[in-house]
């Protein structure tokens, strides 16, 4: 994963201050990769999908039968320079 990322890669969710979410802006390719196989072992989302979401690519996460997070990415010269999640509740009820 680290290798996908740029080294300067950013990470910040949006949880609206209802779920858990990081608070701050992380940096840095590795830093970042950590932390997605951390929460990754912790979320077992039951389904993910690819969806269209607000004009850009997303990945769409399940848990339960619903959406559960949407994440979304942005790359330069193939390498992924930021990554985007929202798990806010009130947001995802409109995906």
């Amino acid at each position: 994963m680290v290798r996908l990322l740029h080294p300067d890669a950013g990470y910040v969710t949006d949880g609206g201050g209802r779920v858990s979410a990081a608070r701050k802006l992380l940096h840095g390719g590795e830093r970042l990769a950590e932390v997605m196989v951390r929460v990754g072992r912790q979320w077992r989302p039951d389904r993910i999908d690819f969806a269209e979401v607000g004009g850009e690519l997303a990945l769409v996460f399940y848990r339960e039968g619903r959406v559960y997070s949407v994440d979304t990415v942005q790359i330069t010269d193939g390498l992924i320079t930021a990554y985007r999640r929202v798990i806010n509740p009130e947001r995802l009820l409109r995906v």
